[in-house]
Formats: structure tokens, C-alpha cells, sequence
């Protein structure tokens, strides 16, 4: 949204969200204990939310409200939006940047969660090939709470960065993917599905949610344009290595 309302609208969203919030506890889950893909954006997780209906699934809710608050309470905000969005299945990257309260919170701790994985190489392309499209934007939020504030880079004007400002951007991406990936290791339940196989593993999360996916390839979201090519076979097979290891701990 570009324009001079495009903040004063969203905040008047947020504010809809928050005050349908207040209906709801924050310290047990109601209904639905909602299965969470908390793996970073530009992982694949729109497609896997768009393979159910909206009162099963959605991707990124609440969105703004969320990025706001998850930093000031995240605690009570947390079970007060699930049990507010009551789903069987959310997908929202901003959750890779809360990692460490999601292992921590005494309920979000044990519930399900799904990570999908794909090489860094492949990840960091594509996070600075979207971003460096949406340089006409004037209120992109995400890259103000998310990108800035949770993961350290400014991805805006990527392509018009000088070589040292953008590698220290992927430096930084690098780390975050990693420490995130990492991190999630310590949550309980926890299943890692190669952004390859995530069409195969939807028929596993129909039985997992009770639901049966209407699986839409043009829900795929395919960068075209490509301003800058990021190659590191290093990094992309101590990743490998790294899910090995994860997923050897959960076996």
C-alpha cells in the first residue's frame, strides 16, 4: 500500500484486532490448539496456509497488531490471539523472530510446530530478490518491525547499496537463519519439511489438522526478476548438516 493512508488504515485495523482481543483469556487455550509453520518468510509458508479455507488456515493474521505487540507482550498476546483466531493451522514468518519466547512461554513451549526448510543460498536470494521490488513502498512494515528491529538488516534500496552494505546484509541474514533454526530445535514438537516436499507433506498435516487440503499450485509465489545472485555451497551443506543433526535429536 502506497499512499498517505496506507499507515492511518492499518493502524485502524490493528485496533479492530486488539479490541477483539479482549473477549478472550490469555492463560488457557480455548478451542483449537493451533499447529504453527513458523519458518521465516520467502519459505513457502502462503502456499501451505492456502491449501485450506480460511477458517481452517491463513497465513500472516493479524499481521500488523502482531508485529507491533509480540515485542511489548508477548506472553499474554500470544494466547489471546490464538484463542481470538481459533485456527487449526497458522503460517506467519514473523514467528521465526520469537523463537526464543515461543521455546520459553509455559504453553507455547509443548505445542506443534512445522519448519520449512530450504538452503540459505536459495533463502537469501530470494528474501533480497522480493524485498529489492518493493523499494516504491512507503510504509513497509514488515522491514520496519521485522527486517530492522528482530533480524538487524534494512532491505529496502537493496539493489542500490553499495557491495560491502549488501554483504553485510547477507552476513547477516546467514546468522539469523541459522541461530533461528537452531533455536527451534529446542521446542518439543517440532517436524522440518524440505520446501521440496512440502506438497507431499500436506497429505501427513490433513491428518494432523482432521481436514482434507485443496492444494493450488498458482499459490506458489515465483520471484521473476532477479537484481542479485547470493551463492555459498559451504553454508548451504552445513545447513544440511545442521537438519540432519535436528531432526536425529527428534527421533
Amino acid at each position: 500500500m502506497n499512499s498517505f493512508l496506507a499507515k492511518p488504515i492499518k493502524e485502524l485495523q490493528a485496533l479492530k484486532h486488539y479490541l477483539a482481543l479482549n473477549n478472550y483469556s490469555s492463560k488457557t487455550v480455548k478451542e483449537h490448539q493451533t499447529i504453527y509453520c513458523i519458518s521465516p518468510y520467502k519459505t513457502g509458508t502462503t502456499f501451505l496456509a492456502a491449501a485450506y479455507n480460511k477458517e481452517i488456515a491463513q497465513h500472516e493474521p493479524m499481521q500488523y497488531l502482531s508485529l507491533k505487540f509480540f515485542e511489548k507482550k508477548f506472553d499474554t498476546f500470544f494466547i489471546k490471539r490464538l484463542n481470538t483466531l481459533n485456527l487449526k493451522l497458522e503460517c506467519s514468518g514473523f514467528f521465526s523472530a520469537y523463537i526464543k519466547e515461543l521455546t520459553q512461554h509455559k504453553l507455547a513451549k509443548n505445542f506443534e510446530y512445522i519448519v520449512i526448510t530450504r538452503k540459505p543460498s536459495s533463502w537469501i536470494n530470494s528474501v533480497v530478490n522480493y524485498w529489492a521490488k518493493l523499494d516504491y513502498l512507503q510504509n513497509d512494515y514488515i522491514n520496519t518491525y521485522y527486517w530492522k528491529r528482530k533480524v538487524g538488516v534494512d532491505l529496502l534500496n537493496f539493489k542500490h547499496k553499495s557491495e560491502s552494505e549488501k554483504h553485510i546484509i547477507l552476513d547477516q541474514l546467514a546468522s539469523f537463519y541459522f541461530d533461528f533454526t537452531r533455536q527451534s530445535g529446542q521446542l518439543k514438537n517440532i517436524t522440518y519439511v524440505n520446501l521440496h516436499d512440502v506438497v507431499d507433506y500436506v497429505k501427513i498435516l490433513d491428518t494432523k489438522i482432521n481436514e482434507k487440503a485443496q492444494v493450488r499450485n498458482d499459490k506458489r509465489r515465483i520471484n521473476t526478476e532477479k537484481y542479485y545472485t547470493y551463492e555459498n555451497d559451504k553454508l548451504d551443506e552445513e545447513y544440511a548438516q545442521l537438519i540432519l543433526e535436528l531432526k536425529s535429536k527428534k527421533t
